[in-house]
């Protein structure tokens, strides 16, 4: 499901600016165009900071061309199975966030897909988040946008089975952001993961860590091919099954940008 746009040229790399909270969406193109990235996935707190410092969508976007950046996802903080409040509030989110996308020619908003893992959700989560992720779809439709679901641990899309019991309803209408170090801290090999869904993976999220089970508090975050997870393996892969998007850096905490610049060396030099 990737778009046409995603399809133009090879794999291209981009940074999560969730990471990246304490510093503004103009310090972040910079340091992104210097590290030699091609795109910034914002998160969305980064555009409303903008907009209510007094700049424009269009103004955004000149910014991001002018530092020869893409965004090729906009990141919500959705989940759906919150409670009815939360869900609508969410919604309502949601529809800026497409709005958004749709001005700075982003062809997909991420969300998540229920708080609680597959595993611990009662039938009403489910139904919860079915229905999130339809009206969801909808709205990002309007706008000409997709809606991609993140695989992540401690959701409903955190395994193969939650993943095809959460997709099943949607008949291919939803893309998925591909992360393999989240199913890696729940002990699961990510490569059947990629191979069994890959035909939905739109967007793709790098990371590694030395992880720390016991006590996640005490993990180490590391260069992308010095972890836990066998991300050589994971590109490998992508390669050979033809992926042109992007892969997006994510990162947290102070050391992010270098951990963002070390891993674009390991990756080109790999790739080379």
């Amino acid at each position: 499901m990737q778009s046409d746009g995603d399809k133009q040229g090879f794999i291209r790399f981009s940074i999560c600016t969730t990471g990246l909270k304490t510093m503004t969406i103009e310090q972040i193109a910079v340091e992104a165009r210097g590290i030699g990235l091609q795109g910034v996935e914002i998160w969305r707190g980064h555009i409303e900071d903008y907009l209510n410092r007094g700049g424009t969508l269009g103004q955004l976007r000149a910014l991001l061309d002018s530092n020869r950046l893409q965004v090729p996802c906009i990141s919500e903080y959705s989940y759906f199975t919150k409670g009815r409040e939360a869900y609508q509030a969410e919604l309502e989110s949601l529809q800026y966030s497409a709005e958004w996308a749709r001005a700075l020619h982003c062809p997909r908003i991420r969300v998540f897909a229920g708080h609680v893992s597959s595993g611990k959700a009662a039938n009403g989560h489910w139904r919860m988040a079915a229905q999130g992720l339809q009206e969801a779809r909808q709205i990002c439709s309007v706008q000409g946008v997709s809606l991609a679901v993140e695989i992540h641990n401690h959701t409903l899309a955190d395994t193969t089975g939650g993943l095809n019991r959460l997709l099943e309803p949607h008949e291919h209408e939803i893309e998925l952001i591909y992360d393999g170090f989240n199913l890696c801290v729940d002990r699961l090999d990510p490569l059947p993961v990629l191979e069994q869904f890959y035909p939905l993976v739109s967007h793709v999220h790098f990371k590694n860590y030395h992880w720390n089970h016991e006590d996640w508090s005490k993990s180490i975050a590391v260069p992308v091919l010095q972890g836990d997870a066998n991300h050589a393996a994971i590109l490998g892969r992508l390669i050979a099954l033809g992926y042109q998007g992007f892969i997006s850096f994510e990162y947290f905490g102070s050391q992010a940008l270098e951990l963002t610049k070390q891993s674009l060396a390991e990756l080109t030099e790999y790739m080379h």
